[in-house]
């Protein structure tokens, strides 16, 4: 028996597809309607400066406004548009708190990571028939099927002599 965590599928499918696009620099974007407003700490400040490259490779067009004001104008198109805000926040304050020294492809792969895991469907989310059957085909052509980008597992196998052992056979 082998059991799918829907989530993390989608997740690690979301993940290698915009890694794909990274590479080729053929991400899109979604240009906003009205510019979402974030208003930053101090330690957001700084860490945007150290970010911004990236996320705009990411598809985020960003400006600054005044002070440490910013305005999102853009969006990953894979990203509702309705996560941007948490997403740049929880961004910014992971760089700041536990990401200092990472690689740029470390920090290339934790915004594609983010990005993913935002994007993907969610845990108990009803999925058609088809929705479920293209997802188990696009996760087989991943390069890593086994994992999420954040290393939780996919797929777990539960052997006939678990499910007889679980039933006292």
């Amino acid at each position: 028996l082998l059991l799918i965590d829907q989530h993390v599928a989608h997740e690690r499918i979301l993940f290698e597809q915009h890694w794909a696009a990274l590479r080729r620099r053929k991400v899109e974007a979604q240009r906003l309607l009205l510019p979402e407003t974030i208003d930053l700490t101090p330690a957001q400040a700084a860490a945007i400066d150290q970010l911004l490259p990236e996320l705009e490779n990411n598809g985020f067009e960003l400006g600054r406004l005044s002070g440490r004001t910013i305005a999102i104008n853009s969006v990953p198109a894979m990203l509702d548009p309705g996560s941007a805000r948490s997403l740049l926040v929880d961004l910014l304050d992971s760089i700041e708190v536990d990401r200092r020294g990472l690689t740029l492809d470390e920090l290339r792969a934790e915004i594609a990571a983010s990005l993913a895991c935002r994007a993907a469907v969610k845990i108990n989310m009803p999925l058609t028939q088809e929705k479920i059957l293209w997802m188990i085909d696009e996760l087989l052509r991943m390069d890593n099927p086994a994992t999420c980008p954040h290393g939780r597992p996919i797929i777990l196998r539960i052997t006939m002599r678990e499910i007889e052992k679980g039933f006292q056979r």
